[in-house]
Protein backbone atom coordinates (compact mmCIF):
# COMPACT_ATOMS: atom_id res chain seq x y z
CA UNK A 1 0.00 0.00 0.00
CA UNK A 2 2.82 2.39 0.89
CA UNK A 3 4.54 1.68 -2.42
CA UNK A 4 1.34 2.51 -4.30
CA UNK A 5 1.04 5.86 -2.46
CA UNK A 6 4.67 6.66 -3.27
CA UNK A 7 4.07 5.92 -6.97
CA UNK A 8 1.01 8.18 -7.00
CA UNK A 9 2.96 10.98 -5.30
CA UNK A 10 5.79 10.60 -7.81
CA UNK A 11 3.35 10.68 -10.72
CA UNK A 12 1.71 13.88 -9.37
CA UNK A 13 5.13 15.43 -8.83
CA UNK A 14 6.22 14.53 -12.37
CA UNK A 15 3.01 16.04 -13.76
CA UNK A 16 3.42 19.23 -11.75
CA UNK A 17 7.00 19.63 -12.96
CA UNK A 18 5.94 19.30 -16.60
CA UNK A 19 2.68 21.27 -16.50
CA UNK A 20 2.19 24.96 -15.82
CA UNK A 21 -0.94 26.88 -14.85
CA UNK A 22 -2.06 29.66 -17.19
CA UNK A 23 -3.99 32.61 -15.74
CA UNK A 24 -6.70 34.74 -17.34
CA UNK A 25 -4.48 37.63 -18.39
CA UNK A 26 -2.34 35.44 -20.67
CA UNK A 27 -5.39 34.40 -22.68
CA UNK A 28 -6.69 37.98 -22.77
CA UNK A 29 -3.35 39.22 -24.11
CA UNK A 30 -3.84 36.93 -27.10
CA UNK A 31 -7.56 37.56 -27.56
CA UNK A 32 -7.65 41.33 -27.11
CA UNK A 33 -4.24 42.86 -27.68
CA UNK A 34 -1.40 42.99 -30.19
CA UNK A 35 2.33 43.35 -29.81
CA UNK A 36 5.37 41.58 -28.45
CA UNK A 37 3.73 40.59 -25.16
CA UNK A 38 0.75 39.14 -27.01
CA UNK A 39 3.10 37.24 -29.33
CA UNK A 40 4.92 35.68 -26.36
CA UNK A 41 1.60 34.64 -24.84
CA UNK A 42 0.51 33.09 -28.14
CA UNK A 43 3.81 31.20 -28.36
CA UNK A 44 3.16 29.78 -24.89
CA UNK A 45 -0.42 28.75 -25.69
CA UNK A 46 0.38 27.20 -29.07
CA UNK A 47 3.73 25.71 -28.10
CA UNK A 48 4.28 22.15 -27.02
CA UNK A 49 4.41 22.91 -23.30
CA UNK A 50 1.70 21.23 -21.24
CA UNK A 51 -0.51 23.86 -19.68
CA UNK A 52 -3.54 23.77 -17.40
CA UNK A 53 -6.24 26.22 -16.37
CA UNK A 54 -9.36 26.23 -14.23
CA UNK A 55 -13.05 26.72 -14.85
CA UNK A 56 -12.73 29.96 -12.86
CA UNK A 57 -10.27 31.30 -15.43
CA UNK A 58 -12.66 30.41 -18.25
CA UNK A 59 -15.48 32.23 -16.43
CA UNK A 60 -13.28 35.27 -15.90
CA UNK A 61 -12.26 35.29 -19.58
CA UNK A 62 -15.92 35.24 -20.63
CA UNK A 63 -16.78 38.05 -18.22
CA UNK A 64 -13.86 40.31 -19.22
CA UNK A 65 -14.47 39.81 -22.95
CA UNK A 66 -18.19 40.52 -22.59
CA UNK A 67 -18.36 43.13 -19.84
CA UNK A 68 -14.87 44.61 -19.98
CA UNK A 69 -14.27 44.72 -23.73
CA UNK A 70 -17.92 44.82 -24.80
CA UNK A 71 -17.67 41.86 -27.17
CA UNK A 72 -20.84 40.29 -28.49
CA UNK A 73 -21.75 36.76 -27.50
CA UNK A 74 -20.67 35.38 -30.91
CA UNK A 75 -17.21 36.91 -30.53
CA UNK A 76 -16.86 35.61 -26.99
CA UNK A 77 -17.87 32.12 -28.16
CA UNK A 78 -15.26 32.34 -30.94
CA UNK A 79 -12.48 33.02 -28.42
CA UNK A 80 -13.65 30.37 -25.97
CA UNK A 81 -13.75 27.80 -28.78
CA UNK A 82 -10.19 28.79 -29.60
CA UNK A 83 -9.18 28.20 -26.00
CA UNK A 84 -10.75 24.73 -25.96
CA UNK A 85 -9.10 23.84 -29.28
CA UNK A 86 -5.60 24.07 -27.82
CA UNK A 87 -4.35 20.47 -27.77
CA UNK A 88 -1.73 21.11 -25.07
CA UNK A 89 -4.23 22.78 -22.70
CA UNK A 90 -5.96 20.81 -19.96
CA UNK A 91 -9.04 22.51 -18.56
CA UNK A 92 -10.77 21.58 -15.32
CA UNK A 93 -14.26 20.20 -16.09
CA UNK A 94 -13.51 20.44 -19.81
CA UNK A 95 -16.46 18.32 -20.98
CA UNK A 96 -18.94 20.24 -18.84
CA UNK A 97 -17.53 23.56 -20.02
CA UNK A 98 -17.67 22.51 -23.68
CA UNK A 99 -21.30 21.50 -23.25
CA UNK A 100 -21.95 24.81 -21.47
CA UNK A 101 -20.41 26.62 -24.43
CA UNK A 102 -22.99 24.98 -26.68
CA UNK A 103 -25.81 26.15 -24.40
CA UNK A 104 -24.30 29.62 -24.13
CA UNK A 105 -23.91 29.92 -27.89
CA UNK A 106 -27.51 28.91 -28.61
CA UNK A 107 -29.35 30.77 -25.85
CA UNK A 108 -29.45 34.04 -23.98
CA UNK A 109 -28.46 32.38 -20.72
CA UNK A 110 -25.39 33.73 -18.90
CA UNK A 111 -22.17 31.70 -19.05
CA UNK A 112 -22.05 30.84 -15.35
CA UNK A 113 -25.73 29.85 -15.37
CA UNK A 114 -25.04 27.49 -18.30
CA UNK A 115 -22.16 25.92 -16.39
CA UNK A 116 -24.21 25.66 -13.21
CA UNK A 117 -27.14 24.08 -15.06
CA UNK A 118 -24.86 21.38 -16.46
CA UNK A 119 -23.19 20.77 -13.11
CA UNK A 120 -26.66 20.34 -11.61
CA UNK A 121 -27.43 17.78 -14.33
CA UNK A 122 -24.09 16.01 -13.86
CA UNK A 123 -24.65 15.71 -10.10
CA UNK A 124 -28.22 14.52 -10.74
CA UNK A 125 -29.69 17.27 -8.61
CA UNK A 126 -33.35 18.01 -9.22
CA UNK A 127 -33.78 21.59 -8.07
CA UNK A 128 -32.04 24.91 -7.65
CA UNK A 129 -32.89 27.79 -5.36
CA UNK A 130 -32.52 30.95 -7.40
CA UNK A 131 -34.33 34.09 -8.46
CA UNK A 132 -32.74 33.77 -11.89
CA UNK A 133 -35.47 32.76 -14.33
CA UNK A 134 -32.91 31.53 -16.88
CA UNK A 135 -32.92 28.22 -15.05
CA UNK A 136 -36.54 27.71 -16.11
CA UNK A 137 -35.21 27.04 -19.63
CA UNK A 138 -33.56 23.80 -18.53
CA UNK A 139 -35.97 20.89 -18.36
CA UNK A 140 -33.76 18.81 -16.05
CA UNK A 141 -34.01 21.18 -13.10
CA UNK A 142 -36.81 22.85 -11.18
CA UNK A 143 -36.12 26.39 -10.02
CA UNK A 144 -37.49 27.39 -6.64
CA UNK A 145 -37.40 30.71 -4.88
CA UNK A 146 -36.60 30.67 -1.16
Amino acid sequence: MRLLRERKRKKRKDLSMKTSFVDTNVFLEVFARKGEKSDRCLDLLEGGKKIWTSSFVVAEIEWVLRAGYGLKREETVFYLKGLFSLSNLKVENRKTLLNALGLYENSKVDWVDCVNALLIKKKELKEIYSYDKHYDKFDWVVRREP
